[in-house]
This record gives structure tokens, C-alpha cells and sequence, in this order.
């Protein structure tokens, strides 16, 4: 997650107007999914748990989700500690006809991606250990650690890893979903980096996929999510790191249109400008007039051999968001020297909330990017004031060529991506509010939203069939927005290495194949 975050100043303006969540659902009835804990309880004793076994280490895992409409009760979760439990766990789940859900983070969307009722939660949340080879060339992660675990680690030991940019999302939602980091100019997407996948099949073996062992299962996995079986192990490319500067910008709302400037010139740039990355958030806040902007930036090079500070942008990779440049100034800014894990643990979102994530690709123009605004402060106003709503935040992010240029250096992806030539930006719209009673009301706002933009991005050419796997609703079809070629490569491994379509017919949650390139338009979007 797969993740979209807010500043500290739109976090603490969002979290005193949290009141009156609503509380858990009551739990699941018994079902045949209880015979199967029971089993499992047998074969893991200690390591499964439910409302009525271990209470308490059930509730915890419950309240692990970041979404609180993500915070299903299953018949039991059960959290292996090492590959060999996996296996085990699938093999047993698999011969019993058990349906299941898989948890790293517990940050994905949408609901019911990495948790389920009636059925059993595998929690990867033990397997977590961060360990870089004796050669210093990879590091090892577990699927079950979240991001700031990661850097902490290998922050200590001056080097990094291409990963998640808020330390709360967890590796193996982010990663195999693609994954966009700090380093995506330099690097490619996080997934692209990942040498070796271990994986658990649908028949509990397991197997290692890499450019030499099962290449067609490992080029699958970058972008499939979780199609084709359980990753117990990620051995992604490190390099030497120090520190980066970086930190959070927020400005004046009279420079809008300058901003737009700003981001596209900043997007065309990227591959002059490696080291720059960028993302601006416009945050509608409940019971506020008009929009907040804030930038997100980081220099991953040498800071200190630059002697970088607060008031000293790295050039020429921000000279269009100095302080000299047209959109001025920034009004506050935590803008620092600071090390991987300090930046992305000031990017998390709001706790204690329902979020729900929609996306859209759109080209690198001024033109359409200005429209994309406007709709969406004409949209956004009719619910800053209602009481259901809390906030809105909207994303834009870079996506130019040269992150698939990268892609395509390092063997490729099933992302689809390389059938864009040009410049391209990422869309997110976060939506987050309070209660299960608005549940449907918040998803009809995404679909009016996304629809509308759809069909302007459309009409002045500047939408891609692009969305997004981590960023996407469950109204939208990101699998089918790969193309055929890359879904067809998909479904030929899925078929090749589960036979039995156990992530197909025992894992309900999630995007699946079976769905992708035949979810029907949403009203308006042609």
C-alpha cells in the first residue's frame, strides 16, 4: 500500500474533528471457516487466535488495519513466523476449501483486500526481519514489516533501500502493487528492484522467483498483487545512503495555477534531475473554504556535501519551487537534513478513520491539470460542510518516462506502463470520514468525482489507461488497465504455477483476474 498521507499540519487540523466513530462490528457467526481455525490452532498452536481463543491478540489484530472500514472480524487470524508456517497454513486452507485473506501492512484498499468475514486472516505481521547481505548489494525484508522498520535498520548502517515513502504502510501490499519511492528517477518503481521473490504457490510449496528461476512467475509478481501466491521473503537492491533533505512546504492558495506550472516543469525535468522528488497534496478540509496546498519534497543526493538547509533548495532539481520562484516562499515549512526514516514517518495519515482511495493517470500538462483543480474545488465544496465529511486529500505525483525506462532496464513488469512515451502524472483522491452510516455516501462522492474527471481528462486528451493498483477504488478495474498483453501474462502465470486457482476462487479479496477488463464504465466517464 499502498498509502496516501497528510503533512503534521493537515493531520492535527483532521484529528480535532474526529468524534463519534463508530464501534466494531459484532462478530461473525460460526461457520465452516471455524473448523478450519480450529485446524489451524492445531498445526500453529499459539500462533492462531479469535474472539473466543486468545481475545485480546484477536482485537489487537483487529484494530492493526489503518482503515477502520478495513477492520473486519474474521473466524480467526493466524500469523506464521516463518515460510514454512505459510506453507503450511495455505496446504491446509487449500485441501479444506477455506477462503482467506492475506495481511502485511494493513493499509491496502479496498475493503476486504487483505482481511475477510467468515473466512481466516493470515497476518504477516511476525514476519518482519530486515537484514542486509554480507555483501551489502541486497536486503532481505519480510512482507510483514512496515517501512519505517525497514529504514531504521538500514539507516544505521548508511544504506537504503527503493520502498514506501510513509513508514506506516507495510512492504508486501506496497511492493506488489509496484510500488513509487524517493528514488522511482533513479531506481524505477519498488517493485522493479526486488531481485528474488520467495514465494508460497496455492499447493503450499515454495519456490523462488528470480531472472533465472521461474522468470515468468517473477515478472507476474511485479504488479499482480495478491494473484499469485504469498511473498515470505523480498530481496530488494541496496545502495549507500546518507542523509536526505527534505520535509513538508505547505503555501499560499493564490498561487495555484503557478504550482500546476511548477509540478508539470518539475515532471518534464525528471530524468535532467534525478535526485528530486515531489508530491503535492491539496487538502479539503471539513468546515473549511477552498483548498490547502502542501509539497512534499525530498533530494536524495548528498546533502551534507551540498550544505543544504531549510532555506537552501537543492538546484536545479526544485529551482521552480525555490523561494525566489513564482509560487513564493512557503507560510511553514519542516524542510531539514534528516535521515529516511525521520522523513517518511512524518508522511502517515490520520488514524481512526475510514479512508477510501480512487485514482486516474493524467498527462503532463498545465492545461489539463488546471481543469482536474477546478473540478475537483467544484466538486469538494458541496461536502466540506456536510457531516460526514472530514477531509479530502488529493495527490499529484510525477510520473515521467524515465521511471519506465528504468522498469524496462531491470527485465519489466506487468504494470503495462511502457506504452506511454511521455510525461505522465499520478492522481490519488483519499477521501476520509467518520462512521460506517456514511459509508455509501462517501463512495458515491468518489464515483461522482472520478467519473467527472474521467470524462474531462478524456475530452481534451490528457487521460491514461493507467490506474494505479495501490491507489485504486473498488469501483475501478486496475488490473484491465494494464492492457492485454501485460493481464494475459498475469493469468498464463496464475495458471502455470495455481493450477488449482486457489488466489482465485479461496482468496476473494483484492482486484482479481477473473473481474479485470470487465467492470463497466462508471456513469459519465465515457
Amino acid at each position: 500500500m499502498k498509502s496516501g498521507f497528510l503533512c503534521a499540519a493537515a493531520f492535527a487540523a483532521i484529528s480535532s474533528s474526529i468524534i463519534g466513530l463508530a464501534g466494531a462490528a459484532t462478530d461473525v457467526a460460526d461457520s465452516s471457516a471455524s473448523k478450519c481455525c480450529a485446524s489451524l490452532e492445531s498445526a500453529l498452536p499459539g500462533k492462531t487466535f479469535s474472539s473466543t481463543n486468545q481475545a485480546n491478540l484477536y482485537q489487537k489484530s483487529v484494530a492493526s488495519y489503518f482503515s477502520v472500514q478495513d477492520r473486519l472480524r474474521p473466524n480467526c487470524f493466524v500469523t506464521p513466523t516463518t515460510t514454512k508456517d505459510v506453507s503450511k497454513i495455505v496446504k491446509l486452507l487449500s485441501e479444506a476449501s477455506c477462503k482467506f485473506a492475506i495481511k502485511a501492512g494493513g493499509h491496502g484498499q479496498p475493503v476486504g483486500a487483505s482481511n475477510i468475514v467468515d473466512g481466516v486472516t493470515i497476518d504477516l505481521v511476525r514476519m518482519n526481519d530486515v537484514t542486509l547481505s554480507a555483501d551489502k548489494t541486497t536486503a532481505a525484508v519480510g512482507p510483514g514489516a512496515k517501512w519505517a522498520q525497514v529504514y531504521s535498520v538500514l539507516d544505521a548502517q548508511g544504506y537504503a533501500i527503493p520502498g514506501g515513502r510513509a513508514g506506516g504502510v507495510g512492504v508486501g501490499g506496497l511492493t506488489t502493487g509496484g510500488g513509487n519511492s524517493f528514488f522511482a528517477a533513479r531506481y524505477g518503481f519498488v517493485c522493479d528492484n526486488v531481485k528474488n521473490f520467495e514465494v508460497v504457490l496455492g499447493s503450499g510449496e515454495i519456490v523462488q522467483a528470480n531472472n533465472q528461476t521461474n522468470p515468468d512467475l517473477f515478472t507476474a509478481l511485479k504488479g499482480s498483487s495478491n494473484n499469485l501466491g504469498i511473498v515470505t521473503r523480498f530481496d530488494i537492491v541496496a545502495f549507500k545512503q546518507g542523509n536526505l533533505w527534505g520535509g513538508v512546504s505547505t503555501y499560499d492558495t493564490s498561487k495555484a495555477r503557478e504550482q500546476i506550472q511548477a509540478i508539470v516543469r518539475f515532471t518534464d525535468n525528471v530524468a535532467k534531475r534525478p535526485f528530486g522528488s515531489l508530491i503535492s497534496l491539496w487538502t479539503y478540509l471539513k468546515g473549511q473554504e477552498g483548498v490547502s496546498i502542501t509539497n512534499l519534497y525530498e533530494y536524495t543526493g548528498d546533502a551534507g556535501l551540498l550544505g543544504l538547509s531549510p532555506t537552501k533548495f537543492p538546484l536545479p532539481e526544485f529551482v521552480d519551487f525555490a523561494p525566489t520562484s513564482p509560487i513564493g516562499a512557503p507560510l511553514t515549512s519542516t524542510l531539514r537534513v534528516t535521515n529516511l526514516t525521520s522523513l517518511t514517518n512524518e508522511l502517515n495519515s490520520p488514524p481512526e478513520l475510514s479512508n477510501l482511495y480512487a485514482t486516474l493517470t493524467f498527462s503532463n500538462n498545465e492545461t489539463v491539470l488546471n481543469g482536474v483543480v477546478n473540478i475537483l474545488g467544484d466538486e469538494l465544496k458541496k461536502y466540506q460542510n456536510q457531516d460526514f465529511f472530514v477531509y479530502a486529500s488529493v495527490q499529484f505525483q510525477p510520473l515521467p518516462r524515465v521511471f519506465v525506462e528504468h522498469s524496462l532496464d531491470r527485465g519489466g513488469n506487468v504494470l503495462g506502463l511502457e506504452r506511454n512515451l511521455d510525461n505522465n502524472v499520478f492522481f490519488l483522491l483519499d477521501l476520509a470520514w467518520a462512521g460506517a452510516q456514511n459509508d455509501a455516501k462517501i463512495y458515491r462522492v468518489a464515483d461522482e468525482v472520478i467519473a467527472r474527471l474521467q470524462k474531462y481528462a478524456r475530452g481534451v486528451n490528457g487521460l491514461k489507461e493507467f490506474q494505479y493498483l495501490n491507489y485504486a477504488s473498488q469501483s475501478q478495474d486496475p488490473l484491465g488497465s494494464y492492457g492485454p498483453e501485460a493481464l494475459n501474462q498475469i493469468k498464463t502465470a496464475s495458471k502455470k504455477y495455481d493450477p488449482a486457482q486457489v488466489f482465485q476462487k479461496l482468496v476473494p479479496g483484492g482486484f482479481k483476474l477473473a473481474d479485470a477488463g470487465k467492470k463497466a464504465p462508471l456513469p459519465g466517464s465515457i
